[in-house]
């Protein structure tokens, strides 16, 4: 913990509190994800992996126009000029989570018309886990941009914390399914955001002021999202078709195994964002990358280790977690060591671009990744089945980092010359 505090130069309390916090969120994650794949089984998981996209891609969406800009915006304000932009953007927020209600409920009407699968009867609960998880996040980042801790500890105890204890008695009593499993999430939702509301104004006084600026911020960021989605949740998509949901059930399962990472993902972007803008403001471009060089490559030492460790203990560590049949696929598990490398790779890259503002990179390291994913999806996976799945999910983080790197290093000589 010392470490931690040391290399993002920010007080014990608090960072050990982010640490504690996102240990619990992808802890919990962690635990319902093996408990819904030794009760449900590994196609009914892959079907609820397939539905949980869906709020994948509204949190990817809501994460680029809300979230994000916030983080790298909202530190750099003091005083009046913070309160008026927190109080616009909070009537912005339930504006947004409003139009995903809105727009889910819309494509249910008419998927009831003109399909008759069985997903448009998860359609309504997902619409409503979005309206308020959305909130529940920007709660939370509005509690870590004012520094207290302790209430986003309390808010993500409440979500995470009563998913896993509604799943646990519910696998008790034998009534866990798909549909039981939602309406657990979303109650936790509705009682995080009922308990957490932010104490703060509503007001559209700046609201056009602060669109304005957020879709400048975001205006790449947007399109990046959906191209992230596409570039890596595709292959997924099209080996359901290809490979059934089984297959998805077992990626699914092996990135719930590389939830451990996500405890450093989280804390990353929770933490560095606004220390990155604090030392932009501070000290430039100079100390920016300084900041960012540092956490690089004392994080990464790490990283790596746990990355070896995980592919190398593949076999009896989802043997143990998941069942003896599920040591039939530690070569994805060794995979995913390697796709983990290049996620973390490219995340000091995004937080360098984010804080200068200049998102336009992110967008075409990911439509490169989209293009790729839409080229070359079905014949990798018609050649080379769950093989080719992923090497194609590798193959595009290899195209991002490789895209950040050829643009942070560009506008890296323009800032710096524009210090001198």
């Amino acid at each position: 913990m010392r470490f931690l505090n040391k290399i993002t130069n920010a007080p014990n309390f608090s960072r050990g509190m982010v640490f504690l916090d996102q240990a619990m969120v992808s802890g919990s994650n962690f635990l319902i994800g093996i408990l819904l794949v030794r009760s449900i089984g590994l196609s009914a998981y892959g079907i609820f992996t397939l539905l949980w996209m869906g709020v994948l891609f509204a949190m990817g969406l809501h994460q680029a126009f809300i979230i994000k800009p916030i983080l790298s915006i909202a530190p750099k304000l003091g005083g009046d000029d913070q309160v008026d932009y927190l109080a616009g953007t909070h009537s912005i927020q339930y504006l947004t989570s409003g139009f995903f209600l809105i727009l889910g409920l819309c494509i249910y009407g008419g998927v009831q018309i003109f399909s008759d699968s069985e997903f448009p009867i998860y359609i309504p609960l997902i619409s409503m886990v979005i309206f308020c998880q959305t909130i529940h996040d920007f709660y939370r980042k509005l509690y870590l941009i004012k520094d207290h801790i302790t209430r986003v500890f309390m808010l993500d105890s409440i979500l995470y914390g009563g998913q896993l204890a509604g799943v646990f008695i519910f696998l008790i009593l034998g009534k866990l399914t798909t549909i039981t499993t939602l309406q657990i999430i979303l109650s936790a939702n509705i009682l995080s955001v009922l308990v957490g509301k932010y104490k703060q104004e509503f007001s559209l006084k700046n609201y056009k002021k602060i669109l304005i600026r957020h879709f400048h911020f975001s205006k790449w960021l947007l399109g990046t999202s959906i191209l992230q989605w596409l570039s890596g949740n595709y292959f997924i998509i099209v080996g359901a078709s290809i490979l059934g949901t089984s297959a998805v059930g077992a990626i699914r399962m092996v990135q719930n195994l590389m939830g451990l990472c996500h405890i450093l993902f989280l804390v990353m972007e929770s933490i560095i964002p606004i220390e990155a803008a604090r030392q932009f403001q501070a000290e430039g471009g100079n100390g920016l990358i300084r900041y960012l060089g540092k956490i690089t490559k004392k994080l990464g030492l790490g990283f790596g280790v746990l990355l070896v460790v995980i592919a190398f203990f593949a076999s009896p560590l989802l043997s143990l977690i998941y069942g003896s049949a599920a040591a039939d696929y530690s070569y994805v598990a060794v995979a995913y060591a390697l796709l983990y490398w290049f996620v973390f790779l490219g995340h000091p890259f995004r937080f360098y671009l984010r804080t200068i503002e200049n998102t336009s990179p992110i967008f075409f390291a990911y439509c490169l990744g989209a293009l790729f994913s839409l080229g070359f999806a079905y014949i990798l996976l018609n050649h080379m089945g769950i093989y080719g799945l992923l090497f194609g999910l590798i193959f595009t983080q290899i195209i991002n980092v490789g895209t950040y790197y050829f643009f942070s290093l560009r506008s890296s000589k323009i800032t710096l010359q524009e210090i001198k």
